[in-house]
């Protein structure tokens, strides 16, 4: 009878301590395994939000400038050659080289208007493309709509050229609500709705049709800024920089990395957190097999007596425990992939807040099945070396 037979023999013999020490290794590996198919579904569903939704650069008007400061506080800041960035140049963005890049494209301008006695802030934009960007924004109020009634989507909307929506800090101050007319400039318009509040500099501003405003300001066709959105899932924001950098010349494209590092913090934070459980789980896992191999060497000391007795040698011995784990960890870890992907396609939605299917990875088959027996042969280690060092004349005196 070779290693080979006797390491089944001796799993056949003890059915239900290798089942619990499979059960350590299912554990263990599933664990891992749904944590990393939930971590990279959250990367890709957030990276793939992000990048529909919100701006990943903003194209300025390009100036040349100079900056003085003294101990972090700006005290003098001189531009010159400043150029102008103007509807003509929304077309040179869809024929840059990162064009397969682009997704919304949200031009804007901003001044200042008074309104009664007061100065506002208001910001000319496409309504659509620039709501659509930025699905946070929401109504608080929308003319013509009760309040118990359900405000409709602003991305869905038609605000009518002379409407205006109105930040909730800017109808506060202004006393304004839905429905009520607002004088810009000696222009009457009509406060389409209220947004919500949202903690931010854009609680005070007033948004208008961005033609309207550019009239109302006297700045035909003129931007104070585009903001892009970039499906940049899979490739550098730097590329999309430099590609709208050089389709633009007159302008200065700025990453926004807000979003970006939102991402990597959220998914970062979630990963930590369920790596360091899964860490937990394998080291129960590794004791559980620790426990088992031991309990069963010391059931063993007759048999490993007479193995000795016969001619084996301690590395044989310790050849027939290692192989013992070693076989029960493969049908371990891919039962335990198994179990893991059934836990992260079924759990993983609703753990991780995700909208889609999390998908199959099976490239994660064979980093299981190593895994677990690299995890099963260093718990194995000292049952192992116990046995192997096992005095067959002590041995046999329990035959």
């Amino acid at each position: 009878m070779n290693i080979f037979q006797v390491a089944i023999s001796n799993l056949k013999r003890r059915k239900m301590k290798m089942l619990f020490l499979m059960l350590g290794m299912v554990v263990g590996v599933a664990t891992v395994v749904a944590m990393l198919s939930i971590v990279q579904a959250m990367r890709l569903e957030l990276g793939d939000r992000i990048d529909e939704f919100g701006a990943n650069a903003v194209i300025i008007p390009r100036s040349e400038g100079l900056e003085l400061s003294y101990g972090g506080t700006v005290v003098s800041d001189v531009a010159f050659e400043v150029q102008t960035l103007t509807m003509d140049d929304i077309p040179g963005i869809y024929e840059s080289d990162v064009v397969q890049y682009i997704n919304i494209v949200s031009p804007k301008l901003i001044g200042a208007v008074k309104v009664g006695n007061q100065n506002a802030l208001l910001v000319g934009v496409e309504t659509k493309r620039e709501f659509t960007q930025k699905p946070w924004f929401s109504l608080r109020e929308q003319a013509g709509v009760s309040t118990r009634e359900k405000v409709g989507d602003l991305a869905l909307l038609d605000v009518p050229e002379d409407g205006l929506i109105l930040g909730p800090s800017a109808a506060r101050v202004l006393r304004k609500k839905a429905g009520d007319t607002l004088d810009l400039n000696g222009r009457t318009f009509t406060v389409f709705g209220v947004l919500n509040e949202m903690g931010t500099e854009e609680d005070g501003l007033i948004y208008g049709n961005l033609a309207v405003v550019q009239g109302l300001l006297g700045r035909p066709g003129e931007l104070s800024m585009i903001e892009v959105s970039a499906y940049c899932n899979f490739c550098p924001i730097e590329e999309i920089v430099a590609g709208l950098s050089g389709a633009l010349p007159n302008s200065r494209v700025i990453a926004l990395r807000q979003a970006a590092m939102f991402r990597y913090q959220t998914i970062d934070q979630f990963s930590a957190f369920g790596f360091a459980l899964s860490g937990v789980v394998l080291i129960i896992a590794a004791l559980v097999v620790l426990t088992t191999m031991l309990s069963s060497v010391n059931e063993r000391t007759r048999e490993i007596g007479i193995f000795r007795a016969i001619g084996f040698r301690r590395v044989h011995v310790m050849e027939i425990i290692f192989l013992e784990a070693g076989l029960v960890s493969v049908f371990g870890g891919v039962t335990g992939y198994l179990f893991g992907s059934v836990a992260a396609r079924v759990a993983g939605p609703f753990l991780a807040q995700l909208q889609g299917s999390i998908p199959l990875r099976l490239d994660l088959i064979l980093p299981s099945v190593i895994l677990s027996v690299v995890l099963a042969v260093l718990a194995s280690a000292y049952p192992a070396l116990k046995a192997a060092r096992l005095d067959p004349a002590e041995a046999l005196r329990f035959i």
